[in-house]
């Protein structure tokens, strides 16, 4: 990717910036699963219904991320995109905590994925022509990860089941629309504005058809949307039913639960780090094809351990490390293998396949599964999901720069 004249003090400003927005969004997003007791109870929805709001959830993420990514690369108007985006997904968040039906929380979370599809498709293209070559890859780690599971992860199940326990569910989504109205307005002050792109950059992008065809005719492309597929459905499968699992299966209070899955977001900060920061020197492709095979480890540990909240915690403390690779897969690596002109579509059709196959179609297979078979059988679908993307990525192409010294182009 070319590189512009880099200003260190504003890309560590936006990295800051980022990373704190992509943290509010993923709080928004994961609100509701760790709320899924409380919400269960309250509403009366089955295992498929729960299924099926992070199914609707992932659909309107899948659809938006890629039109949304293209609109970016179009227009140019990156800081609008991400303003108007950041405004739309706090107000939807807030308004789930209206929904008094499963369709009327169904409806709100897809107007949700609506506004949320193009934020990281948009702000990792940013951070990527923001940051120094040699520390593209864990800049990209530490904006997606450290937020999401800082914020989101780490944070979330704590804050929202506390708030929950004492004031109501309700009140949890409300609160949820704040951090991401006063993000909006940082944006609006600090950011650099949009310049607009070069005549021809339509002439390359082409219509949708043509552009969606020349990305899937670039090797790497297909190898890095089959590993967000499967790896996406492997988290989003244990974010969606672990809130249950280890309530109705392990016995765990919904407190000690939230406790739990908080570990989730340390290992997401620390392999976020980690795993990005070690692609930019040993390589991308063997840190997904590692971090892929280990993702086995989790869901084993979570089958056979006791109802310890120590141990449960220690297991996704260490199981969910193999999270940091997801910057590589859906942003790092299609963005160094197409032009600059497509960064931002690519990303966006990275970001959808994933929420299209891994966010929709798993946890919709796996919800009626779980009812027929238990919540077990969703951790059996995520051993096998793990291995099928280690396999995946055995076809991935190099594209660090410390290894074939500029980026993989079509």
């Amino acid at each position: 990717m070319a590189s512009a004249p880099r200003d260190t003090r504003y890309e560590l400003g936006l990295l800051v910036l980022l990373t704190l927005a992509n943290g509010v969004v993923a709080f928004d997003r994961l609100t509701v699963a760790f709320l899924a007791p409380y919400i269960v109870a309250d509403l009366h929805l089955s295992n498929a219904q729960v299924g099926w709001l992070a199914g609707a959830l992932s659909g309107a993420i899948a659809l938006s991320a890629f039109f949304g990514g293209r609109l970016a690369d179009r227009s140019g108007k990156r800081k609008a995109i991400l303003i108007a985006c950041t405004v739309l997904f706090s107000i939807g968040s807030g308004a789930g905590g209206l929904a008094m039906s499963f369709a009327m929380l169904f409806a709100a979370r897809f107007l949700l994925g609506v506004a949320e599809g193009p934020m990281v498709p948009v702000s990792q293209t940013v951070m990527a022509e923001t940051s120094a070559p040699e520390r593209r890859g864990m800049n990209m780690g530490i904006m997606q990860m450290v937020g999401a599971f800082g914020l989101g992860a780490m944070l979330g199940p704590i804050v929202a089941t506390q708030i929950a326990e004492t004031q109501g569910w309700r009140v949890a989504l409300f609160l949820s629309a704040a951090p991401g109205l006063v993000l909006a307005a940082i944006m609006f002050l600090f950011m650099k504005r949009d310049v607009p792109p070069p005549a021809s950059v339509s002439r390359e992008t082409g219509s949708v058809l043509e552009a969606l065809t020349a990305l899937l005719r670039i090797p790497n492309m297909r190898a890095s949307l089959g590993v967000a597929a499967l790896f996406t459905a492997w988290l989003v499968l244990q974010n969606t039913f672990l809130a249950l699992y280890l309530t109705e299966v392990k016995g765990l209070s919904p407190t000690a639960m939230g406790g739990v899955l908080s570990m989730g977001g340390l290992a997401g900060i620390i392999g976020g780090v980690g795993l990005p920061f070690l692609s930019d020197r040993i390589g991308r492709k063997p840190v997904v094809v590692g971090a892929t095979l280990a993702g086995i480890a989790c869901p084993v540990a979570l089958l056979a351990l006791p109802g310890d909240p120590l141990l449960l915690g220690g297991a996704i403390l260490l199981g969910w490390l193999p999270l940091g690779i997801a910057p590589l897969y859906c942003a790092t690596i299609p963005t160094e293998s197409v032009s600059p002109a497509m960064a931002t579509t690519a990303v966006g059709l990275s970001m959808g396949t994933a929420e299209l196959i891994g966010g929709v179609a798993a946890p919709a297979l796996a919800g009626p599964v779980a009812d027929a078979y238990g919540l077990a059988s969703v951790l059996y679908i995520c051993i096998a999901l793990a291995l099928a993307a280690a396999m995946v990525a055995l076809f991935l192409k190099e594209t660090a720069p410390c290894i074939v010294g500029a980026p993989v182009k079509a």
